[in-house]
């Protein structure tokens, strides 16, 4: 049909232009993530990888600064092309409808060009007219029209803006003080038993010496607390601790010293029964 061959040089134009919004469209998001990288100091996760680090040590021909933009715009890439192949995949492939496309923007080939091309094949007096109509309306059609040239432009300020953020950066030496080993570190350590999924007791377990803590003074009852954590002074060991400032104290004076396994205190006489009670539960 003498409305075809028109078809196909309209639709060979447009994907051109199509194209190259695509293009710019893939550049943009590689100059987004490559600005990310340097400003965050991305560089370092390439230094995981076993060996890495002493190859960009050990080699003589690339600057390490240098050397760290090129892994960082390489790893860039390589991001960038992984997320176009899986979207390729994940979604169907479009083609450019260029028959709707048509008819949607120029309302004189509205329900006319879709019935001519269903009826290509079918010769006959009425389908001759309507091929004929059809091709003098496609031909003062003003292609250009759809071409995205906002779109076009758009992406390419957006491309021209991050470049030249990237060139600043590069040029500069200009990044955040934010890097994964930073952001590690910040990392709080968690205790042994949180993180092997043990639980962990919040207060620390109290022993029951099973000593009454109530006394009789001036014939009124009194309670009585004794602290648990001091009854390391009533016992006969030491902690390591305390033993090496003992032995250090010792071997820098010339007299010898020993440190007592007893603790006393000048206490009241009403405490004394308690007292008692406690050391004999300690002996037991």
């Amino acid at each position: 049909m003498l409305f075809e061959p028109l078809l196909d040089k309209y639709k060979t134009y447009l994907k051109q232009f199509y194209g190259i919004l695509r293009f710019l469209q893939v550049a943009e998001r590689f100059t987004l993530l490559f600005l990310l990288m340097i400003l965050f100091n991305a560089y370092e996760f390439f230094y995981i990888v076993p060996g890495m680090e002493d190859f960009s040590r050990n080699q003589k021909y690339i600057d390490p600064y240098w050397f760290n933009i090129i892994l960082m715009a390489a790893g860039a890439v390589i991001l960038i092309f992984f997320a176009a192949a899986c979207g390729k995949l994940l979604r169907e492939k479009r083609e450019l409808n260029l028959v709707s496309t048509l008819e949607g923007n120029f309302p004189e080939l509205r329900t006319k060009l879709s019935t001519a091309c269903d009826n290509k094949q079918n010769f006959n007096i009425v389908t001759d007219k309507l091929f004929k109509d059809v091709y003098e309306q496609l031909a003062d059609v003003k292609i250009k029209k759809l071409i995205p040239g906002r779109q076009i432009l758009s992406a390419f300020l957006v491309l021209l803006l991050f470049s030249g953020s990237i060139v600043f950066c590069i040029v500069e030496g200009f990044s955040f003080g934010i890097s994964p080993s930073h952001l590690i570190e910040k990392i709080p350590d968690l205790p042994e038993g949180k993180a092997s999924g043990q639980l962990e007791n919040e207060s620390s377990e109290e022993i029951d010496y099973g000593v009454e803590t109530v006394i009789i003074k001036n014939g009124e009852q009194i309670e009585m607390e004794i602290n648990p954590s001091l009854g390391l002074g009533f016992t006969n060991r030491i902690d390591s601790g305390t033993a090496g400032e003992f032995y250090e104290s010792s071997n820098g004076s010339k007299k010898g010293f020993r440190y007592s396994q007893t603790y006393t205190e000048d206490l009241p006489e009403e405490y004394e029964p308690l007292i008692k009670q406690y050391f004999e539960k300690l002996s037991s």
